[in-house]
């Protein structure tokens, strides 16, 4: 029996990617799915067959750039827990309405928000509907946050007592009991999907039958590029910072000079702010991309320098590539730790990174068959916790229809 999913997602690739993927899974075994998203996304929505219900996101559209466009000067102040919990709220608060009206004219069977659309949080409350969430970061519970620590009122009384002071306003409004802001860390769903393996999860084995650890979700993508991998059989070495944190300069510059003439051939991802002319000489080993199509290139990567996204991370767990990250924010930095912790690669702090430092932690792990036996581990983990296709089948439980 058809059911109608809709998903309340963050409008960036990172949360939107793994929601992709099963949403298409969903449309291909007969479902309607609805994701409201911004004008950017919406072909991409689209393309899978779901509807593509648009809002104006300001996280997105007005505060996003100009965050980037002044950490590019020098500008940007460092993003703490507390502030980027606060930012978030902020998008919830301003697009609640919004989400609200696209969706109650045709009202979801179930509803899926994921773990910072606390927009889809608040409908859930609203509407009685059960919580189901997505985690495209690491999942929490009460042994588990990565928010719970910086909660602490010595470190930012102030801040902290904003964000809470949003909470409470947001569900008052709405005719919803208080929730303070401890309440919104430790509050489990009914239902969960995450898309990353347990064994990658901080504290994964308290996570109770509540929560799905599906893996990485890796649906169809639009590539609007002609990429080949190179001839020959030197190892191939990929570089991305994402989309969000990739106007990085000097980086780009410490990788052109860490791999000129050495044997290997770099994949570098500059993104679309970057003047290439600024980056000076490149070695004639690297060819540069402003959007490179992850996917196929993890797919033939010898490494993997990344910023440690949780869905880029779990991507390069997906193809079995050893990963030197290089986080840009506390998340970002949590996800690093734990890949280097597991041993699949090496961390390398922003503040740290040098040609000679990124030279040297390459090498070495091309060089070390202890990666390569872990990641075969993770890889066979990877495989028995089902992707997108078990996304899929839980949601469809969640909605009284038996998987087939």
């Amino acid at each position: 029996m058809s059911q109608h999913f809709a998903f309340v997602c963050l409008p960036a690739l990172g949360h939107l990617n793994p929601v992709l993927a099963v949403a298409e899974t969903l449309v291909s075994r007969g479902h309607r799915v609805t994701i409201p998203t911004a004008a950017a996304h919406r072909e991409r929505v689209e393309a899978i067959g779901a509807a593509a219900p648009l809002y104006t996101s300001p996280l997105l559209e007005l505060a996003a750039p100009a965050r980037m466009a002044a950490r590019a000067q020098g500008q940007a102040p460092e993003m703490n827990p507390v502030s980027v919990f606060r930012m978030f709220f902020q998008e919830a608060v301003d697009t609640f309405p919004l989400i609200e009206e696209l969706l109650d004219g045709d009202r979801p069977d179930v509803l899926i928000y994921d773990q910072l659309s606390w927009a889809g949080w608040l409908l859930a409350d609203k509407w009685r509907l059960p919580h189901v969430r997505s985690y495209p970061s690491m999942a929490a519970n009460e042994h588990y946050s990565m928010w719970r620590g910086h909660f602490d009122t010595a470190e930012d009384p102030e801040g902290t007592a904003a964000a809470g002071e949003m909470i409470s306003k947001a569900r008052a409004e709405l005719g919803l009991p208080p929730m303070d802001l401890f309440g919104f860390d430790i509050h489990l769903p009914d239902l969960a999907v995450a898309f990353m393996t347990r064994s990658f999860q901080h504290a994964g084995e308290t996570f109770d039958e509540r929560f799905h650890f599906v893996g990485p979700c890796l649906g169809s993508r639009p590539s609007n590029t002609t990429w080949q991998p190179p001839a020959g059989d030197l190892p191939l070495v990929y570089v991305s910072l994402g989309t969000t944190y990739n106007q990085q300069l000097g980086f780009y510059r410490a990788v052109l000079d860490a791999f000129r003439d050495e044997p290997c051939h770099v994949v570098l991802a500059i993104g679309g702010q970057v003047d290439p002319a600024d980056l000076g000489e490149v070695p004639a080993n690297v060819e540069l991309h402003a959007h490179a199509p992850q996917l196929e290139i993890l797919a033939h990567a010898s490494v993997f320098i990344t910023h440690c996204g949780m869905g880029g991370t779990q991507e390069g767990l997906n193809f079995s590539v050893p990963m030197i990250g290089v986080p840009q924010m506390p998340e970002q930095q949590i996800n690093a730790d734990r890949m280097a912790e597991l041993g699949f690669g090496r961390r390398i702090l922003p503040a740290e990174v040098t040609a000679e430092r990124l030279r040297t932690a390459v090498f070495e792990v091309l060089a070390d068959p202890a990666i390569r036996s872990r990641l075969a581990e993770v890889r066979s983990e990877i495989h028995h916790s089902g992707g997108a296709v078990r996304a899929a089948e839980v949601l469809e439980l969640a909605a009284g229809t038996p998987a087939v």
